[in-house]
Formats: structure tokens, sequence, C-alpha cells
């Protein structure tokens, strides 16, 4: 059944009950009226009798001759019947003895009764319920008879016929049903012809919705009646044409916007006011690493859950709403993995209101280490080229000077030989130069050789407890507060022993230098996520920020003595190793420096090979 009918049918339903319920109300009030109408009828009735015969008599019944009595009693007679209103008429004195009656037998029966003497004595009429003889139902009409002084000298008692007097008011019960289905049977005719009315344009509205919610904008409203419909029918087609032409540019501008995303290198996600992501692009997939079965606006939520400080510079930028706002970020992905970025926030408004807030990503590492790539290879190219061709250049004087060195020293031992003090103080000076460029040549060659590592799974607290016993007797020396914090139960990595041992020594010999004496060093371990952090942090003095940008720049040294190649030989053990070292430092306070190693897993087992091969 449609939805129309069923609205007509409850309706029908509603007056129905109402009506029935009206109905039973109007037939109670009608049968109480009915019962006051009876008895006003019946007293009425009563006084016209009672007046009938004193007008008869023309005086005091209790004196009344045979005569007088007999045409009273066909005066009675012919008030009454056995199917009318009055069924009989008596005539009682005050002693309750009957003294007229239409019917002529009882006449001279005296009422003993106590009913029926409690009945008849009152000094105000009354209308009783009674049964009459064979069962029927009477009423009991007893009107008292006064005198001119106010006695009650007799009473006057008519029987009348309950079923006549309610004869007629019942019989309007038959004609108040058929007026009820009439005006019921009315009432549907008007449901039908309103329903039948506005079907059409009904039918025409929900095949529209339909059609709107599937998209389809072509679809017009054909109503060939002329009625109020027409008009706004024909404004209705006008507003959906237009729509239509609106949804095609917009489709047609969003695939161009979305053609434009694929173009743009930098990952872009567009967030409405709500904070739900509206827009993104695949950049921002790769950057944040979303595994292909998820959802990306389930995924970034995600993110923005575990990273407060994101949603602070969010916050920030809807605060600062006419502001460009761009901060570099630390932020931790659901895998556990960590992202350094450098993200760009604007907020869109319409109308003075925010509408959402577009954001910008970049990969500050990736650039970082593009850049530091590029110039390390270009570095470590020269070197390996020049590396063949200026070896023997640089041994055959060391070795020169290394042979005359032992064939002075030789000499000094003779007794004879002059200014001996002043010899041995240059062969001194002569043979720590050739340490020196000794050493110097072998990092050379350990920087352009390129070795690759011997990966093994290695407990990381083991290795730094190796390294700490070759550095004890100095933190002595130098009264060095040595502070070691190791992790226990930590993952175990793949890597070069001796390689990460190196690049640890080299850090820690670099802070005992930072400090010089009298400082403290903390040498810390812990596991953060998927990764092994190593943490080697001084008090020393620090460094400045022209100092920091060249750090790992091969030959750039802040020492009198320094070669400048020991952090850049660390930086290219860690990339080899698929890992990280990064700083903190400030002038005065110190430095802190993290190697960051990935943990045994099954991906970091093939992949690490492969970049150390690299």
């Amino acid at each position: 059944m449609k939805p129309i009918y069923k609205r007509f049918l409850l309706i029908f339903l509603l007056f129905l009950i109402t009506t029935m319920i009206g109905g039973y109300l109007l037939y109670q009030s009608y049968t109480a009226l009915n019962e006051e109408v009876v008895r006003r009828t019946s007293l009425l009735l009563g006084k016209a009798v009672e007046d009938a015969l004193q007008n008869a008599a023309d005086k005091n019944l209790e004196q009344l001759n045979a005569r007088e009595k007999k045409r009273l009693r066909a005066l009675m007679n012919s008030m009454t019947s056995e199917t009318g209103s009055i069924i009989h008429i008596l005539l009682i004195n005050k002693n309750m003895k009957i003294l007229l009656s239409s019917d002529r037998s009882i006449e001279g029966q005296q009422y003993k009764s106590p009913d029926e003497l409690r009945k008849l004595k009152s000094r105000q009429p009354r209308v009783l319920h009674a049964v009459w003889g064979n069962g029927v139902k009477v009423l009991d009409v007893i009107i008292p008879l006064k005198n001119s002084g106010g006695d009650v000298f007799g009473y006057l008692r008519l029987v009348l016929s309950h079923q006549e007097l309610l004869y007629f008011y019942k019989n309007m019960w038959f004609l108040f049903s058929p007026m009820v289905l009439l005006f019921g049977l009315l009432i549907i005719l008007s449901f039908y012809l309103a329903s039948k009315t506005y079907r059409q344009p009904l039918e025409s509205v929900r095949a529209l919705a339909h059609r709107l919610d599937e998209g389809d904008y072509s679809f017009r409203i054909d109503y060939s009646g002329k009625d109020e419909y027409t008009d706004t029918f024909y404004k209705l087609n006008k507003t959906i044409e237009k729509v239509g032409i609106l949804n095609e540019s917009y489709k047609k501008a969003r695939k161009r916007i979305a053609t434009m995303l694929k173009a743009i290198d930098e990952s872009v996600v567009m967030l409405d006011s709500n904070g739900n992501v509206q827009i993104f692009n695949d950049a921002a997939l790769r950057l944040f690493k979303c595994p292909p079965q998820s959802d990306f606006e389930d995924y970034f939520r995600k993110i923005q859950a575990e990273n407060p400080e994101f949603n602070r510079f969010i916050a920030l930028a809807l605060k600062r709403q006419n502001e460009e706002l761009s901060k570099d970020l630390t932020v931790w992905l659901p895998d556990g993995q960590d992202l350094f970025v450098r993200a760009q926030c604007q907020v869109l408004t319409e109308e003075q209101r925010v509408s959402g807030v577009l954001l910008l990503f970049k990969d500050v590492r990736m650039l970082e280490e593009l850049q530091n790539n590029l110039q390390r290879s270009m570095k470590f190219s020269v070197i390996a080229n020049l590396a063949s061709s200026i070896s023997h250049e640089i041994k055959n004087p060391l070795s020169a000077m290394a042979i005359h060195a032992e064939i002075l020293n030789s000499s000094l031992s003779r007794p004879e030989t002059a200014n001996s003090d002043r010899i041995a103080k240059s062969l001194a000076v002569l043979q720590n130069e050739i340490k020196r460029l000794n050493r110097i040549i072998h990092q050379f060659f350990t920087l352009a050789r390129a070795n690759q590592p011997n990966l093994t799974l290695l407990n990381i607290n083991a290795v730094m407890k190796d390294v700490l016993l070759l550095v004890q007797q100095q933190t002595v020396e130098r009264n060095i507060q040595l502070d070691v914090e190791l992790a226990p139960h930590l993952d175990f990595i793949y890597g070069d022993a001796d390689q990460i041992k190196q690049v640890v020594l080299n850090l820690l010999l670099n802070a005992f230098q930072a400090i010089e004496r009298d400082g403290r060093v903390i040498v810390r371990t812990k596991q953060q996520n998927n990764r092994i952090l190593v943490e080697i942090q001084d008090n020393g003095r620090g460094m400045i920020p022209e100092v920091q940008q060249h750090i790992f720049d091969l030959y750039y040294s802040t020492k009198p003595d320094g070669s400048g190649i020991g952090l850049a030989i660390s930086k290219k053990i860690m990339d080899a190793h698929d890992g990280r070292i990064s700083f903190e430092s400030v002038p005065g306070q110190g430095t802190r420096f993290v190697l960051d190693f990935p943990r045994k897993e099954a991906s970091t087992q093939t992949n690490i090979p492969t970049l150390a091969k690299g």
C-alpha cells in the first residue's frame, strides 16, 4: 500500500474511532435526557389527569355519589388503554383506600403493604419504575392531592407504559445510525478524490528524488495538469537543470584538481572544519606509508591521535587564520616509525568562516639526505679517483724519511756526534710527524675503499661494554665521570661489530676532548618503537651553529691537530647499517649524539646488505 493511502486510511480510522466514542457519549447523554423527559412527561400526564378529575367532580372526592363516580370512571376509562401510554388510573384517599379506579374490580381495596405505603405517602409528586402484571415495565406516577390549606387529602396514581414513552426516542437511533454511515462514506469519497488529485504530483516528486539520489540530473517532472502545481514543477525543473550544469562543472574541476595533485611532489592533505580528511594526493600516501588495504582518512586520524604537537600546530594555524605557518615536526606513524617533516598550514575561509585547513608536507630527512649524499658522493668520488694515483707519491717520501730518521738515530748513538741534543729533538719531531701522516693516510684509504660491513646478529650492549673498557683509563686520567645506563632486554640488531665500535669510540673520544677535564659523559642505550638508540652526551663546551652545519663534512675540523675525517667515516658506517646519526648541541652546555639502528626483523635482514653494497 502506498504511503498516501496509508495516511488516508489512518485518518479515516481516527475519524471512525472518534465518531464511535462521540456517538457513545452522545447516546449516554441522550439516555439520561430521555429518562428525564419520560419523568417530566409522566408528571405532566398525571397533572392533566388530576385536573380533569377535579373539574369533572367539581367537589370533594370523598362526597361523590354513584352517578358522579360513574361519570369519573368513564372518564378514566377513556384515558386508559392496555396498549396506550396510560394503563391504569387510581384515586386513593388519605387512608390509603381506593375510591375510584379505571378497573372497578379493585375499588374499595386498601393498601396495607409497607412497601406500597412507603411509595404512596409523599407530599411531592413521584415517578417510580415498576413491573406491572405479566412482567411489563411501567412507570408508577403518584401525585398527592392537596386542599386549599395545603393538606394532603388523597393521592392520584397512574400506571404508565414505559415502553410506549421510550419508543419514539429509541427510534431516533435508527435515524442517527444511517446519518453516521452516510457521513463516513462521504469522508471516504473525499479522501479518494483528494488522493487521486495528489497522487500524480507525489509520484513525480518521488521519481525525481530517486533519480537525483542516483546522481541523474537529466530527469524532469512531466506534469500536464493545469493547477497550483504547474508553476511549481516548472520552476523545479529549471532549478534541476541549473544544478546539473553545476554538477558537471564540479566533476571537471575535481578531475583537474586530482591531476594537479598527482603532479605535485609535495604531500597535500586538506581537512574540513571538523578535522576530517577531504582531499589528499599519492605523495601523502607514500610519505606517511599508508598500507594499501587501509583507508587514508582513518589512517590519518590515527596519526593525529598519536601526535599532540601536530594537533597544536593546526590549532595555532586556526588561531592565526591570516598567516601561513611552517614548522619542522617529528611525526610518529601507527607502526612505530617516525618522520621528520616540514609542515606548512594554510587556513581556508568562506564568508569569514573556517571551511578547512590545507596542509603541505616535505620530508626534511630526505631533502637533507639527498643534499648531503650528493656532496659526499662528489667528495668520495674525487678521493677514490685520486687515491691510487697519489698513494706512491706520498708513500715514497715517507719511506725515505723513515729510513733517514733511523740512520740519524743510529748515528746519534755514537758519542762523538756533535749537537746530539738538538738533533735528537729534531728527529723526535720528524718521527711524530711521520706517524701523524701515516695515520691520516690510513684514515684516507679507509674512507676511500668503502669496505663492505660484515653483518651479524649483535647485542648493542655487548658492543658498548667492549668500547667502554678501551676508554676506561682515559676517564681516570682526565678525571671524567662516566655514567653508563644500558637498558636491559634490548632487541638485537644486524651490524659489523668492529665498525660500530669505531663509531662509538670516535664519539667518546670527541666527547672527552670537548670537556677536557673534570666533566661528565653519559652513555645510554634504549629501545624506542622499532629502533635501537645509543646516546652519548657530554657537558662540554658545545658547538656553535656554524660548526654544527659542517661537522659531517670531509676534512672539516675545529681541532688544531684534527683530520676532519672521523665523523665523515662514522656517518658512512651508519648509512651502511641503514641507521642514522644525529646530534643536539648547545654552546656552553654540551652535546648529545644519537645513533639510531633498526631492530632485527625480516625486512632489516634483507635490506641492510643491499644498502651496504651501495
